[in-house]
């Protein structure tokens, strides 16, 4: 079994859509949704099962790891942008929460400070970044 880290926000989310879906398996017992509802409720009860929540307290980091927020610059431009690397069930760009497996964080894992990375667009090219300060979750 696969351990999972999530932030605290991702746990209670999780935590707090397990429990609406518990209260509403009763109304919904006899209807289509009834197997989507457990099938969710497994699926949620089992992340929950292998998940241990990062600390929420942060310190500067040597290298990027999954959990860190990092702030990049683009190169050309000298625009600056702060991700979280997290789980990929946590993902949400909105809210600028990316995924391990996001071409972005892939790139940046395991570099420092002051490192430029690069990434490949669909539209061909590539944008160019570097790595401004590292905050990891302090253990």
């Amino acid at each position: 079994m696969n351990m999972l880290k999530l932030t605290h926000e991702g746990t209670r989310k999780l935590e707090e859509e397990l429990q609406l879906l518990l209260k509403s398996k009763r109304e919904f017992r006899h209807s289509p949704e009834k197997e989507f509802l457990k099938s969710r409720t497994d699926e949620i009860e089992n992340l929950l099962s292998r998940a241990v929540t990062w600390p929420s307290v942060r310190e500067a980091g040597d290298f990027v790891e999954p959990g860190s927020s990092i702030t990049i610059e683009e190169t050309f431009h000298k625009e600056r942008y702060i991700y979280t690397i997290v789980h990929p069930f946590e993902a949400d760009p909105r809210e600028n929460m990316i995924s391990v497996h996001s071409p972005l964080a892939r790139a940046a894992l395991g570099k420092s400070v002051n490192t430029l990375i690069s990434i490949k667009v669909p539209a061909g090219g590539r944008l160019t970044y570097t790595i401004i300060d590292i905050q990891n979750c302090k253990s």
